[in-house]
């Protein structure tokens, strides 16, 4: 073979070799996996907080529905609004509405579940200061920081379609509960429990995960300090109920961080926590919740975007794009 085609012929498999290496992950290959972008990401939780507080029947509530509707209407191959009416523990009858995106093909393998709740608790029930109890909550944290991690998955699935079914869920109603309030979730969980009732064909999951509180900081706060098993630091330990059942699903995902080094999944056990994946269990879907209980704001007025972290959303971003992409 003459110098020249030799070189060529070693070009051309390089090229090829490149190629491949880029690919789908087939024939063994490690799955390409886009890139979580954690600055969009840290915007779209404060595009939420700037619409105030998302409670039941306020202003903010009824924007920031069109707003995250509209985000899923560009980003999906299909968006479905589930209206319902509810009276909480708050007042009401309210109006509300499960947000719901479609991503990936319609069939083939296993439909997986993203979800988080949208709205804010109205009020401040836990705030040291008894003065506040009565405020409603901007909920940066809690409300805010997994839909921000979906929103900008949303965004990936776009760009990079996964080879999987994806669903992406916001619900609503989720916090809008007391300690007095009514079976079998105490008046909280109002749109998750609504949406298993009533589930589309086409939105119905064999597997859910759940984000809940994922962008706290690690920083102590002086005004409301450390909750009962905190240590002011994020960490997302395994929610009891979630390994109960779904342990395969719980080490895939934790699996995934410890690959990536995203060292705030703590593979011990945490709380058992009443969230929006409990309705999904007792109807015999698997379900898990990715949440920080301990979070020191939490019911509180100091939820405000200055408690979270962008690290935190990327933490919890790329380990969930490493889960959706590794299945196809």
């Amino acid at each position: 073979m003459r110098t020249a085609q030799r070189v060529a012929l070693l070009s051309s498999l390089f090229l090829i070799a490149g190629w491949t290496s880029c690919g789908s992950g087939t024939r063994g290959e490690p799955p390409v996996v886009p890139q979580f972008d954690t600055a969009r990401a840290f915007q779209f939780l404060l595009d939420q907080v700037a619409f105030g507080v998302r409670a039941p029947g306020t202003p903010g509530h009824d924007q920031a529905e069109a707003y995250l509707f509209g985000k899923l209407q560009e980003t999906a191959r299909q968006a479905i609004k589930q209206e319902f009416s509810a009276t909480t523990s708050f007042g009401g009858p309210y109006d509300f509405a499960n947000l719901i995106g479609l991503y990936g093909p319609a069939a083939g393998g296993k439909k997986l579940m993203l979800c988080a709740h949208w709205d804010t608790r109205p009020a401040a029930d836990q705030d040291p200061d008894p003065n506040r109890r009565d405020q409603a909550i901007l909920g940066a944290n809690d409300g805010g920081s997994g839909v921000a991690v979906l929103l900008e998955m949303a965004q990936a699935f776009k760009q990079s379609p996964p080879k999987i079914p994806v669903i992406v869920a916001f619900w609503d109603a989720e916090d809008s509960g007391n300690s007095s309030g009514p079976a079998p979730y105490s008046g909280y969980l109002l749109g998750s429990q609504y949406f298993v009732k009533h589930m589309p064909a086409e939105a119905t999951p064999d597997e859910v995960i759940l984000l809940d509180m994922v962008g706290g900081d690690s920083l102590p706060n002086t005004r409301v300090g450390t909750r009962p098993g905190g240590n002011n630091t994020f960490d997302l330990p395994i929610e009891r109920n979630s390994n109960a059942a779904a342990p395969e699903l719980v080490d895939e995902v934790y699996s995934a961080a410890r690959k990536l080094g995203n060292t705030a999944f703590k593979q011990q056990p945490g709380y058992s926590v009443i969230d929006d994946h409990m309705p999904f269990i007792n109807a015999g879907i698997p379900a898990i919740d990715l949440i920080e209980f301990d979070y020191p704001e939490w019911h509180t007025t100091d939820d405000t975007a200055d408690h979270c972290d962008q690290d935190s959303l990327r933490q919890v971003g790329e380990t969930l794009l490493q889960v959706v992409y590794a299945r196809n």
